[in-house]
């Protein structure tokens, strides 16, 4: 059976290893220097604000991805698969034993029987096929291990030492991904609901494992304190509304129980919570909470299914309640272990229909063969929408039409030069989808609309929390169109702006300088090319820039100094020598200034501006 489970996964995802980095995959892994090397301590530390941020345990399993084969995208794919496949096996052993006795042949086939479903399912494509899910993959792992551990620990044979692997996968969880608070609770919910007839039994038996399993909870807090997300989810992220994404789950919710049932219509990204109110969702409230309240019941009447149905919403509970995520109100891959949940309530439920109505076992491998079948064959057409980031925002926008997804498709048609397409797409997405203003604002700078691209630059600008690297990187657009108008002051706000959230960016102070010296502000416009200059000790352009601050400030030996260092440089460079000739004239010194001038136009003997400067000096 084992061999047949990874024949089945292996076939089903055989045609998604040539897939591409898609999307979060560049600051997972392209753009993370972190993974380069395995024995660095920085690997541990990967880059705030992206996937990997304090889950230590994923950004070392892309490390050693690179070890093997830098970033070579095939290796990563065959690390997903793979995670997969162990999560595959595991839930196997753990559904034969906790369901009853794992050598019984009736349970090994329900096992069986959902590991197999589970592992083909396409709504589990996405924790596969998009790299850097693996977040939700690895973190999955860790929590079967961790209920395989507790429930091997129960049958009293070295128990202390499942009780210690159970902790130790424990602890690996937390370092992969936060969804993992609720293990130690699932842990003790099934000693509660499925083996022990009272709290105070379970405690005295488990109390050991309880404990060790609660202190993993200090392992992920220090995580998540080292490197929060602020910018995208708590109840601090910018634009978090409790209420509303709490009306926006309601949806989610519903949508990924049809998408277990009938998984056809799936997207990589459900954009941002939508404005909604309790009118508009209240047939979606009525049924989830219906099913809370029936899960209540059946914790009382049936304490095995209420089990399972509280994996379900328990899995769900760190994304989808009341804690915002204010950049993605829903992702199929929240599904991945609830998912197993369902199929061992579906499993179970038609194992108990066919004993009741005493059905024939070839029925139940038919419907078996048939199901596993037709799901491997939906995932392998869901591998094919992974060959680009432009099918997959297409399929998201054809699937899921929000701002968001015309966004998506927007930016990747941009990507690929098709700028009136994308432009089309982004103008439907800029009015309610703020990083649809910034993309817009890129398009149309492209096409050369500029005072319309400064326009929504502007607004994105305003709209965001300044510590959002987009947002420093459309002041920089704007610094930079500002510049090309000539408009000193507006650029030299944006670049203040900058430095507000950056101070020690040296690039900026370097170009704030520039502006300052346009505008005459030369006593600050020093202060800012010293600054970039303590780093960057030859840069000709800065040099250039704060030689000119010093003369307009009257340092007339500083400014010759500086002008000096220039020509040092640069001595073939006929401005450089020309500049100096200047700085010289005015300080008196004709005759060097005579010779600088001359070498300059011996340097370009055709430029009007060193004849000119030439002829002047020797007719001094």
């Amino acid at each position: 059976m084992t061999v047949a489970l990874m024949a089945a996964v292996m076939i089903t995802y055989s045609n998604s290893l040539d897939g591409p980095f898609v999307f979060d995959d560049r600051g997972t892994i392209l753009d993370n220097q972190t993974i380069e090397s395995l024995t660095d301590s920085a690997v541990l530390a990967a880059p705030f604000e992206t996937p990997v941020a304090g889950r230590p345990l994923v950004n070392l399993s892309f490390a050693l991805n690179y070890a093997l084969g830098g970033r070579d995208v095939t290796g990563y794919h065959v690390g997903n698969i793979a995670i997969h496949l162990a999560c595959v096996l595991v839930l196997f052993g753990l559904v034969r034993r906790a369901t009853g006795d794992p050598e019984h042949t009736e349970y090994t086939a329900v096992g069986f029987a959902v590991a197999l479903l589970w592992g083909v399912h396409p709504l589990n494509s996405e924790a596969v096929n998009y790299i850097t899910q693996r977040t939700e993959s690895l973190m999955a792992l860790c929590l079967l291990l961790t209920m395989y551990c507790s429930v091997r620990a129960l049958d009293g044979r070295k128990r202390l030492r499942w009780e210690l692997l159970a902790v130790g996968a424990c602890v690996a969880g937390m370092a992969s991904k936060e969804t993992m608070v609720v293990a130690p609770l699932l842990v003790v919910l099934y000693d509660r609901l499925v083996r022990f007839e009272s709290w105070s039994a379970a405690w005295r038996e488990r109390r050991r494992l309880y404990l060790g399993l609660a202190a993993t909870w200090v392992v992920l807090a220090g995580l998540v304190m080292t490197a929060p997300r602020s910018l995208s989810a708590g109840f601090t992220a910018h634009d978090a509304d409790v209420w509303t994404y709490l009306l926006n789950q309601t949806v989610m919710i519903t949508h990924y129980l049809g998408l277990a049932v009938w998984p056809q219509a799936l997207a990589v990204y459900y954009g941002w919570p939508q404005a909604l109110t309790i009118t508009d969702v209240w047939p979606q409230a009525l049924l989830v909470t219906s099913l809370l309240a029936a899960t209540g019941v059946a914790c009382v009447r049936w304490p095995r299914v209420g089990f399972l149905v509280l994996c379900v919403w328990l899995v769900l509970a760190p994304t989808s309640s009341i804690l915002p995520i204010a950049t993605e109100v829903g992702a199929e891959r929240r599904m991945y272990l609830p998912l197993a949940a369902l199929l061992l309530l579906t499993v179970a439920g038609w194992r108990h229909v066919s004993i009741r109505r005493q059905l024939a076992p070839v029925i139940s491998i038919g419907l078996l063969i048939v199901a596993t079948v037709g799901l491997s064959a939906r995932t392998v057409a869901r591998n094919r929408d992974y060959a680009s980031t432009l099918q997959l925002a297409e399929t998201t926008l054809a699937h899921w039409p929000t701002p968001a997804a015309h966004s998506m498709l927007g930016t990747e048609l941009a990507n690929l030069g098709r700028f009136d397409e994308a432009e089309t797409h982004l103008r439907q997405a800029a009015g309610v989808y703020p990083p649809a203003q910034y993309y817009l604002a890129t398009v149309l700078d492209r096409l050369e609309h500029t005072s319309e691209a400064v326009m929504y630059y502007r607004a994105f600008v305003a709209s965001q929390p300044g510590t959002l690297d987009q947002v420093r990187l459309a002041r920089s657009l704007l610094a930079d169109i500002y510049m090309s108008r000539q408009q000193w002051p507006e650029a030299i706000d944006q670049y203040r702006a900058m430095l507000a959230g950056a101070p020690d960016d040296i690039n900026v102070h370097a170009s704030l300088g520039n502006a300052l010296v346009r505008q005459q502000a030369f006593d600050e416009a020093i202060r800012h090319y010293e600054q970039y200059l303590a780093a960057v000790p030859d840069d000709d352009r800065a040099l250039s820039g704060l030689a000119i601050a010093l003369s307009g400030v009257g340092r007339t030996d500083d400014s010759l100094r500086a002008f000096r260092q220039v020509v040092g440089l640069m001595p073939q460079d006929s401005r450089a020598r020309q500049n100096l000739a200047r700085a010289l004239a005015n300080a008196g010194k004709l005759d060097e200034a005579l010779l600088e001038a001359t070498e300059a136009l011996r340097l370009v003997p055709d430029d009007p501006a060193a004849i000119d400067l030439y002829e002047s000096l020797k007719r001094s």
